[in-house]
């Protein structure tokens, strides 16, 4: 089967955002810029997600749901098992603290949730259900609407759901599905442009995109740090003005700097470095405690921040072509050929 044409600027916008997400979990990285890189780096994979979502997936319900599945569940349950194992070798072998019942991450890995430690073995995996269950949000939406005002009436419902949930509900919902309903509004917004993104002129104009960044700035001042993990939003315009002007900022970078075959590189393997980049960062950091670098020189230190990154996305890169090689049905990729 042939695999569809890779387009430069969104796998260019991938690797940027990855590199921001492992910015943003590196016990380097300083309190302000962790604040900006919150506000918009993983509505950026939303918004991807629905750039990247074809409208032949209407067709059939049942070969969607198969495919994401595929893509999406089999590596949510394969890189938490691996995660998890690796958690109990380091609390067994290394003595690193046990913060939950050695049975919790376990049951967390099927409530699909990651707050309150349910998956502490690696918490951003979180982010592989709920762009499951936001991916099947958009079917139905796409699927109900007759017209493309129509999707934007039911985003808008989805947002203030969302809002009334984060605001109200105590409890969180299986699967993520309570950040899944915001989420939902940036891959249907993808979806929305993604014909026109390339055309718009906002995104060519060096000024308007200047500004974009420092509104980006003036907004994260204004509304602090957000976590969607966690559901947690502050004040729900500010969070949806700071996410977009974050991501039109990017996508305009990403399109300017045309064909970086590195950042290219990246970008595709960047749902693999997601799911890896939380264990190998801790790995990293371990093996210069270990060579004489203290915790304490490695924590809020830009530079630091840099190398633990560069030395992660190395790392992963090797694992992701080991895996994609002998083990790839469960890292949901192709077999990868010679």
């Amino acid at each position: 089967m042939k695999k569809p044409d890779r387009v430069d600027w969104i796998d260019n916008l991938k690797g940027i955002g990855i590199i921001f997400i492992i910015f943003g979990h590196s016990i380097s990285c300083p309190d302000f810029l962790i604040n900006y890189l919150f506000s918009f780096h993983v509505p950026l994979f939303f918004f991807l997600a629905g750039v990247n979502f074809s409208k032949s997936h209407l067709d059939d319900f049942f070969l969607f749901f198969k495919k994401r599945f595929k893509r999406l569940l089999i590596p949510y349950l394969f890189f938490n098992l691996l995660s998890y194992g690796f958690w109990i070798m380091r609390i067994k072998i290394f003595d690193s603290p046990q913060e939950v019942p050695i049975l919790r991450p376990l049951l967390g890995i099927f409530y699909g949730n990651g707050h309150n430690k349910w998956l502490v073995h690696n918490e951003p995996l979180w982010f592989f259900i709920c762009l499951f269950v936001a991916q099947m949000f958009l079917f139905l939406i796409l699927k109900l609407s007759k017209t493309k005002m129509y999707t934007i009436v039911f985003l808008c419902f989805f947002a203030f759901i969302g809002y009334l949930d984060s605001k109200y509900l105590k409890i969180r919902l299986p699967w993520s599905i309570d950040v899944a309903l915001t989420a939902v509004v940036f891959l249907g917004i993808g979806y929305i442009l993604k014909e026109n993104l390339q055309k718009l002129k906002i995104l060519k104009n060096p000024f308007l995109l200047v500004l974009f960044f420092l509104l980006n700035i003036f907004v994260v001042f204004l509304n602090g740090k957000i976590d969607m993990n966690y559901n947690k939003y502050n004040n729900i315009f500010l969070f949806y003005s700071g996410a977009f002007l974050g991501i039109y900022f990017w996508t305009g970078i990403s399109m300017f700097i045309g064909n970086v075959n590195t950042l290219k590189y990246i970008g595709s393997n960047s749902l693999s470095i997601f799911a890896l980049h939380i264990p190998v960062l801790l790995v990293i950091v371990k093996l210069m405690m270990m060579i004489g670098i203290p915790y304490s020189i490695q924590e809020n230190n830009i530079a630091f921040m840099f190398i633990h990154t560069f030395l992660s996305i190395l790392m992963i890169i090797l694992m992701v072509y080991l895996f994609s090689r002998y083990i790839f049905f469960f890292v949901g990729r192709e077999k990868l050929m010679r």
